[in-house]
Parts: structure tokens; sequence; C-alpha cells
């Protein structure tokens, strides 16, 4: 079976819109592929599929492959791509990218990869069960459905990292808190209506990014209201962020004054007092105004003094680290109106259960002091890593005979479905998470370097058969 196959599959799966909560299309397609090879397929209410294939004989070993269908959805022009699925995918450079959209890799090209090894019909394949989980980059909820008496296998190969070349062997468990405050409003005193925007952030992963200096645009846009005198504005709304497990890219506030020449001045003076900050890496953030509408009513100005206080106290960045790696972070992700209320979420990962659960008790009590209320849901385990795993050494192994170097392992600041999984299905004792090299995943630069497909799918191929090799041994 050639790597071609995956990239043939690639390209049918970018074909179908697979947003969080929007799967049965793409479910629909893996039962027909499922089917269409002569396997045993089974699909839950959650849009979850799992694909069997039975080893060459009876007490072959079972090896789990697990994926996420769904995909982070960007684009920079959302009126020409309503269907959301990728736009021109193309080649560059030895990359695989889009036109101004999301290409899907995360993890789009672990579906593909799953169902080539699938298709192929070498003897020397242990017994696979593909499981193939809906919501992942939302609430997980995929695999929180995944029920135990549906999962026999062992070994688990998570196929949603993004580095070539580096095994992902533990990773951070979180929790997600939904806060709410109500709006109080007024009549305006100001003549003018005007948005104020903060675009261009990089933005990026909440978890695998929050280390870098990847500004959020909901910090900065408040930390730029707070430069205005108090009376030199009224606020009429304050938005921002599209996704949970996103930083920011973007901001908005819309203000009544009765200066705009004077605001003008002032985005311009903070940029340029700001500017080294950024430079390196947030090349492209800008601070921008327009003209809009004019507003009648606005937030009073004690509810607009508490919201601004609220959301430059509220906690985003990383909170702990090791040497090695960030083990507890927060990232203030949304800021909405909806129906009369401040909505604002928060996702919280870490190593230590005991630190989220205590964050967000914190983070509790600052909403009720600013009258306001919050739920926490969403929650995962962290995936702590095996040190004699026997997966973990075979793909070290194999990793050196087929390309003559080490391959690293890491404990990744993100949420992987093997804790959950492994929580929920005894089977399952050990596991471990690979992937192609994918860049800039969640943002419309998101890129998939070709040749690090191929050096996957060899790796897992020769796996595959040295797991099976080592069980006919024993």
């Amino acid at each position: 079976m050639s790597v071609e196959r995956v990239f043939y599959y690639f390209n049918e799966i970018s074909k179908i819109s697979r947003v969080s909560f929007e799967e049965k299309k793409i479910a629909d397609y893996l039962v027909e592929q499922g089917e269409r090879m002569g396997l045993e397929v089974i699909r839950d209410k959650e849009n979850n599929v799992i694909i069997k294939k039975a080893g060459n004989r009876i007490d072959s070993p079972v090896v789990v492959l697990q994926a996420h269908t769904d995909m982070v959805w960007q684009s920079e022009n959302l009126e020409e791509t309503l269907e959301k699925i990728p736009c021109n995918i193309h080649v560059k450079n030895g990359r695989m990218c889009t036109n101004g959209t999301t290409l899907g890799a995360d993890d789009g090209i672990g579906v593909a990869l799953m169902l080539t090894l699938l298709e192929n019909n070498k003897k020397e394949y242990p017994a696979l069960e593909a499981i193939f989980t809906a919501n992942e980059e939302e609430t997980m909820g995929g695999a929180l459905a995944i029920r135990k008496e549906n999962v026999t296998g062992e070994y688990m190969i998570n196929l949603d990292s993004e580095k070539e070349g580096v095994f992902t062997i533990g990773a951070a468990g979180g929790i997600s808190s939904f806060c709410k405050l109500p709006v109080q409003i007024k009549d305006s005193i100001k003549d003018k209506t005007v948005k104020i925007m903060v675009t261009g952030c990089i933005g990026g992963h909440s978890g695998l990014e929050i280390n870098r200096k990847h500004e959020n645009a909901i910090k900065i846009l408040v930390r730029f209201l707070r430069t205005l005198s108090k009376d030199s504005f009224e606020l009429k709304s304050l938005e921002g962020g599209s996704r949970s497990n996103a930083i920011p890219e973007w901001a908005t506030a819309v203000v009544n004054t009765d200066a705009i020449e004077i605001l003008e001045k002032q985005i311009i003076d903070f940029m340029k007092n700001c500017q080294s900050e950024w430079c390196n890496e947030e090349k492209n953030l800008s601070i921008s105004i327009k003209q809009t509408e004019y507003s009648c009513v606005v937030y009073e100005d004690q509810f607009k003094e508490r919201l601004l206080l609220l959301l430059e106290n509220l906690p985003h960045g990383v909170y702990s680290r090791t040497e090695d790696f960030v083990c507890s972070s927060v990232n203030l992700a949304i800021v909405r109106e909806i129906e009369k209320y401040i909505t604002i979420e928060l996702t919280l990962r870490s190593s230590y259960e005991s630190w989220y659960r205590d964050e967000v008790k914190k983070i509790t009590r600052l909403i009720e002091h600013f009258g306001g209320d919050s739920e926490h849901k969403d929650e995962y385990p962290a995936w702590m890593y095996k040190k004699d795993s026997e997966l973990i050494k075979i793909f070290l192994d194999t990793y050196y005979e087929l390309y003559g170097e080490e391959a690293e392992c890491e404990n990744v600041h993100a949420g992987v479905e093997c804790g959950i999984i492994m929580r929920n299905c005894p089977s399952v004792k050990d596991a471990i998470s690979i992937g192609p090299t994918i860049l800039n995943a969640h943002t419309i630069f998101e890129t998939l370097d070709i040749e690090s497909v191929n050096k996957v799918y060899a790796l897992i191929d020769k796996v595959l058969q040295n797991i099976n090799e080592k069980s006919n041994q024993i």
C-alpha cells in the first residue's frame, strides 16, 4: 500500500465540512469506507466511529489507532468560505497549505493515515481497532463517550501530535470556566460612536503555544482602554476571541466619544509605546478605529469600570513550568454579550488536577465579587506517562532502525484524548502520540510537511509489524 493513499484520503476528507459538533458527514464517510473494506464498523450517537480489522491469527495482539475527525475552522474571509472546507489546498516548498483558511491537517492527516493502514492487507499486521472520535477540539465529548466494551486493545497509537520525530508520552488535563456578568445600561451623552479593533495577532493553540510571546487581543484591547480617561469614552460593547482552545487573535470595542481625533492619536501613541514588546513575534498586530452607526445606549459607568477591572484581572498565560515543559496555564479565550449578559470563557490546563480545581474556585470568587456567576465543565484527565512503557521502547527502537537517529519524547501542555480513553477503557495499558509536522495549527497559516507524512507512515507500518513479531516470539 503506497503512502500516496494517505494524501488521497486527506483530499477526500478535506471536501467534507467537519467542524466541531458537525461531524455527521465525516462519520457517514468513515462508515462507508469501513463497510467498503468489509470490516466491522461501530457508530454511536456522538458520531464516533470505530472500525475493527482482525489479525491473521486467533491470538493476534490488538492495537488501537486513534485520531479525531473534527477540525478548527478559521477563515480570513468568512463570506467567501461559508462551506467551512479548506480553500484551494496546494503544495508550496514541500508543505501543504491553503489560501486563507485552516488546512484541517489537525487531525485530518491522522484520519487519513488510519484509513490507509486499515486498507493495507499486510499479513504482518496485528489486529487493529481504529477509533475516530468526534468533537475533540471543543469538549473532547467524543472520547468521553467511547464505551469500554467496544475497545479491547492494549496498545494505543494516537495520531494527533504535530512534530515528526517527537513522541508525545504524556499530556495535561484541563477544564473550562464559563462566566456571566449581567449588563447594566444607560442613555449616552456622547456625540459619536466608533469601533476600536485589535487585529493581526498570531493567536495559536492555547496549550502548545501559551508559552510563546503571542499576545491576547482581549488583554491588549482592555489595556488600551485603560490608558484613556474614564470620562473620555462610554462603552457600548466589548468582544473578542473565536475558540476556547485558541489564543484570541482579535478583539473589538464599540465606544461613544466626543473626540474621535484625540482617540486616533491615543491609539498611535499606545502602539508606539508598546511596539517593542511584541515587534519580534507580533509583527502584524494593529489597532484601528472606524466610525460606525450611532448608539444611544451604552454600558452604565460603574458597570463599564467593573467589566474592565474584571477582564484585566482574570488570569491568562503560564502559571508554572519545569525546565522542560509548561505545567499549568490559563487562556482568556472568548468574551461576548449574549442576551444581556457578558459571557467570558477561560480554558485551564495543568498536569495536576489539584491546581486547575483550585484555580476555577479562584475565578468563581472573582466573578462573584463583581456581581456575576460561573460554571465549570468539559473537564478531562491528564495523561501520565509510563517510565517503563513497552510501546515507547518499540517506537524508539524502530525509529532508530529506520532513520539512524534518536527520536525525542515530550510531555505536552495540551489536551490529548489518550488520558480519557485509557481511563474509560481499562484494556488500554500503554499509549503514545505521534504525527507529521504541522505548523500554525488552528490558524489560517496552518501547513503540513509532506516528507514528514511519509516518515510517519513508514514508522507506523514498521511498528505494527514489530509488535506482531514480538507477540509471535512470546
